[in-house]
This record gives C-alpha cells, structure tokens and sequence, in this order.
C-alpha cells in the first residue's frame, strides 16, 4: 500500500534550505544577511522579498512552536526543556535584531515611503512601523529572562499533584468530583486541589513578581512610562484602547454580574442551599447523574467528530487529519502543563492541538474550541505572508468560541435528550459567568501594571476590590485567603500578559455568530469560513463584518446578547 497524501502539503520553499535547521543561527544568519543585500526599489522587488523573508521567519516561528509543544507535553522532561530554552535564550534574541533590521530595511524602500504599496500591504506597513517602533536592543536579554521565568512557573504548576480519594491526580484529573451528588465529596476534592494550590503560591508569587519588573523595564526601555501601553501596541490593538476595556468592564458589570448573581440564586434554590459555596458549582442542580462522554482520547475525537459534521463535514475530514498526522495531545497526564491551546506550526501550515481532558464534557467544548482556532489556521494557510497570516488575537478567539456555540445546536447527536438539554444550558450559564472572570482579569491586569511596585498584601487587596464587583454569589466564609488569590489561577497573567480582554470582545462577536447560526445555518456558515480564510490581511472592524457580526461593545449590545442567552436557558 502506497503512503497517504497529506490533505495539507507542506508550501514548497523557494528561498529557506529544504535542511534548513532553524535553531541553528550559523546557519540562519548568512539568510538574513542574502535579505539584507537585496535591493527594494519596486513594488515587484519587494513583494518577492517579502514571500521569502515570511518563508524564513516560517522556519523559524515552526521550530520554536516544536519545541513549546515538546516543552509543554512533558514539563519534566529536561531535554525538552533545555531544547526550547536554548531556542529562546540563544536564537530569538538574535533573531529579533536581525529582524528589526529588515523591518528598518523594508520601511525605508521606495514602494513604502512613497505608498506605491497601496492598501495590498496597509496591514503590513502598520505592523511593521510597530515593531520597529517598540525594538529596544536591551531588550531582548530582558524578554529572555521572561521566557525562561515562564517556564518555570510551567514546571511548577505541571508537577503539581492532588491527593485525594487515595489518588495522586492532576488538577485537571480532580475536577470529575466536583461534579458529583454528595456535597461532602465536592468539598474535600476543592480543599485537596486549593492544599495543593496553596503550596505554590509563594513561588508563584515570586516568578510573578519578577516578570511584572522585567516587563515594566521592558516598557521603559522603549520610552513608556507603564507596561499597559507598550504592551497594547505590542498586541497590534490599533482599534481599541484601555479606555474601551474599562467600557466593556463597565457593561459587564452592570448587564451580566445581575444575570450571574440570578443564576447562583436559582441555582441555590434547587440545590436546597441557603448559600453557595466554590464546591457547588459545577453539580448538577436537578440531582442528574454526572456525565462522563468519553473515557480517552480516541472516544473524545470521535464525539467531537460528529458535533463537527453536524456543523460542517468538512471540519470533521480536518479533525481526521490532524489525528492521522499526530496532531493532537487531548489527555491529562502527570508532568503535562495545564491549560490547552492550538499552536501553529508555520512553517508546514498545519495546527497542533494541546488540551488535558479527563472525561467531562467541558474537554468536548474544550477540543470544539480548539478546533476553531486550528480550523482558523488552515482556512487562511494559503495566504503567502505569515504577517497576513498572523490574524487579530480577537478574530481567533471568535472563532473557537463561535465553534463552541455551533457545535452545541447538534448535543442531541451524541447525547441523550435530557443529557444535552442540560449541557446545552450549563454550558450557556458558563458563557456568563466566563465574562465576569474576564473583567475580572483585564481589571487586575491593568492595576497591577499602573502601580508595578506594590506589596503582596496590597495586591491581594486589589482583587477583593475586583472580586467584590464582578464575582458571584458564593460564599466564602472561613476560606477567605483561597479567595484573594484566586488570580494566581489564570496562566495569562504569567503566559500572555494583557492578553485576556480578546475573550470578552470575541464572546460578543460569537454570541451574534450564534444567533444568526440558530436563524440561518448555512449563511452564518458561509460568512464564518469567509472571514477567518482573510487571517490577518484586514482590520479587526473589517474582519467582523466579513463575519457579519459588529464590532461593539456597547452596554446596549451586551444587554440584548445577555437576555437572549437568558431566554435560551429558560426553554432549555
């Protein structure tokens, strides 16, 4: 039998050696330095340039996302670890000066000063002027050290080890118990978990002290007084600022805490309960048995499989792919980091997906939201510039979180009736109180950076101020220190500093992707591929409306979207 032909090539090279090793820098300068020697007089001269210097930089992004992949598959494995160090603490700091020399090199050609360019490379120019802007050379032994305390924290919290119900387990490995009948079970698993959890704070602490320094400094340096806005334009938020994140906290806090709050009410009353506690959140309200829908990896594809054919068959031909092609690390396993993601490997043009699922159905949302963002990768992989390819983080988060929404108009194909009905609404409760954590994020964020030199005390008070105003109605009593650092939860703040406030924004385009879903399948479907096959090449504005869904964040826009989400649990 023949071999089989990958449904997606790898993009044939022109410039890059077939052989290239792209963590070797021996051999990856004499490349930056053939870019350097070329002129750029006409527009033909530097879009040529422009294919080869993204085929390089390909490389080069493909490497380190293998490494990150091996890294986080086994935070124990030292070799693993070192590898990608090595690709952070050695290459990516040389690689950023020699590409902040062609970022100079491109500015300073005719078509761009003169604007021959045109809007063909308006996103592009944009970019690039950034970055250019932002390039500190000092920096990038500064951004190393960040690296290297974002692996350790890593490690630590991928070492860490539950005991409980005679079980050494995961974090992710706990969270089936909470989701059981007996209230006693529930709590001794929350308060094995936050024992665990509590062992690490100090060291957490200490890792997250030393990056909120090492990313003030790195503002500084670039002639910002605070991190907040060197980090805004790091991001590429050119259409919106601090400003219209305070906006969108500000409507959450006035539209969907009281949503939240009523759903706790309820909740309460049918659990029989005169008050909430963490440990009562996730079980079902009704007495329902917990649902287990899959017990390994092979049975959670398959489940997924069929919401995604339901959704599109050929979504679930890419899902088939991704698996032939090992492509997916879906199980929770000791030594494994937390979390779960979808990591581009460039250079092929084809997605990994990373998660640590343990049988609930949050792991089927969990791939359905992954798969949107891999299923976002392979919709815009022709596009020839990885710049066009690299879309708007928010434009990403729409389109995971508007597969979630799609993929549960179809529970019913794999779930007994009553099953999805309730998974159906838990799901949409998640919806809500997930905004009020998002707020609650984006405003820690933003204190904890306006005053970068604050005590740990000060800090924790800072989030009760914050829990106060966007949290839910639990009751907290006798474990109030778990509740002033329930922050250190939240792997962005060490990861993917700032980058929180996209899930809020994406929610709102997602939840305007369903409805026009449950209306029209097929147009929501056609205008879904449409706007994600663009990538990067246009605004973030532009790319919602390709959506057919509208950039806005307005209290009167959230209102509408939270009392249709409250309607549909209702029916539910």
């Amino acid at each position: 039998m023949g071999s089989v032909t990958p449904l997606f090539p790898a993009p044939a090279r022109r410039f890059a050696p077939q052989d290239l090793d792209a963590g070797d820098l021996r051999q990856l300068e004499p490349l930056f330095d053939a870019l350097r020697a070329r002129p750029l007089d006409t527009l033909d001269q530097l879009r040529a340039w422009l294919c080869d210097e993204s085929e390089l930089l390909s490389c080069i992004e493909g490497e380190k996302a293998r490494r990150y992949v091996q890294k986080t598959r086994r935070t124990d494995d030292a070799t693993a670890r070192d590898a990608y160090l090595a690709m952070e603490q050695q290459v990516m700091p040389r690689v950023k000066v020699l590409a902040d020399a062609l970022d100079k090199q491109f500015l300073a050609s005719p078509a761009v000063r003169t604007g021959a360019s045109g809007d063909e490379l308006a996103i592009v120019v944009r970019r690039r002027r950034t970055q250019s802007e932002l390039f500190r050379p000092q920096n990038t032994e500064l951004q190393r050290q960040e690296a290297e305390l974002q692996t350790q924290q890593q490690a630590v919290m991928g070492a860490m080890t539950v005991d409980f119900d005679g079980r050494s387990l995961t974090p992710q490995q706990i969270a089936p118990y909470f989701e059981q009948q007996d209230r006693s079970v529930r709590e001794g698993a929350w308060r094995a978990l936050t024992a665990a959890r509590q062992g690490r704070w100090a060291e957490q602490e200490r890792i997250y002290d030393r990056l909120i320094a090492l990313r003030t400094e790195i503002a500084r340096n670039a002639g910002f007084h605070t991190y907040t806005p060197y980090r805004f334009l790091e991001l590429g938020r050119y259409d919106y600022d601090a400003t219209t994140c305070q906006q969108l906290r500000d409507a959450i806090a006035a539209c969907v805490v009281p949503a939240v709050r009523e759903l706790d009410r309820q909740r309460g009353t049918r659990l029989g309960q005169s008050s909430l506690r963490p440990w009562d959140l996730e079980v079902d309200p009704d007495g329902a048995p917990p649902l287990r829908p899959f017990r390994d990896e092979p049975q959670l594809i398959a489940l997924c499989r069929r919401l995604l054919a339901a959704v599109d068959p050929e979504f679930a031909t890419w899902l088939d792919e991704l698996h032939r092609r090992g492509l997916l690390d879906l199980m929770s396993r000791k030594g494994k980091a937390p979390g779960g993601y979808q990591y581009q490997y460039e250079d092929d043009r084809v997605p990994f997906i990373f998660a640590n699922g343990v049988g609930v159905h949050g792991d089927v949302q969990t791939l359905l939201h992954e798969s949107g963002h891999a299923f976002h990768s392979l919709l815009c992989r022709d596009l020839d510039l990885q710049s066009l390819r690299d879309y708007p983080i928010e434009i990403a988060e729409t389109a995971s979180m508007s597969m979630e929404l799609m993929g549960l108009e179809h529970l019913a194909l794999v779930y007994a009736p009553a099953d999805a009905q309730r998974v159906r609404r838990r799901h949409l409760q998640k919806v809500l109180r997930t905004l009020t954590w998002i707020a609650s994020i984006d405003a820690f964020q933003h204190w904890v950076y306006a005053q970068p030199v604050h005590t740990h005390d000060q800090r924790r008070t800072a989030w009760l101020d914050i829990w106060r105003r966007f949290g839910d109605g639990t009751d907290w009593q006798g474990i109030e220190a778990a509740r002033a650092m329930l922050w250190i939860r939240q792997d962005h703040l060490f990861s993917h500093p700032f980058y929180y406030i996209e899930y809020g924004i994406a929610q709102l385009a997602a939840l305007q992707q369903w409805q026009r879903y449950r209306r029209d399948p097929a147009q929501a479907l056609k205008h879904y591929r449409q706007a994600l096959a663009l990538g990067g090449s246009k605004p973030l504005p532009e790319l919602f409306a390709a959506m057919d869904v509208r950039f806005d964040l307005s209290a009167t826009m959230l209102q509408s979207l939270v009392d249709d989400v409250m309607r549909a649990i209702a029916i539910t």
